[in-house]
């Protein structure tokens, strides 16, 4: 069996992303840091954290980088 017929289950983008965390994926995609969103949205950065996790949890996906392009590729912004 070669790699072109193995079944590789893509993570799927969660369609209940709420805005806010839709937003700071789209500003992570632009490579801003979390410190930098948080001052763009005048939030803590704390809360961008927590947002970036719920997202990360949400899609089945391990890390930021990969929600944010997840995201990207699904139209979600």
């Amino acid at each position: 069996m070669n790699t072109m017929d193995m079944n590789f289950s893509q993570p799927s983008p969660a369609k209940n992303l709420t805005q806010r965390e839709i937003e700071v994926l789209k500003w992570s995609a632009e490579g801003k840091t979390a410190g930098d969103i948080a001052m763009i949205l005048c939030l803590k950065e704390r809360t961008i954290h927590f947002h970036i996790a719920s997202a990360i949890q949400k899609m089945g996906v391990c890390n930021k980088t990969a929600a944010a392009v997840q995201a990207a590729l699904s139209g979600m912004f």
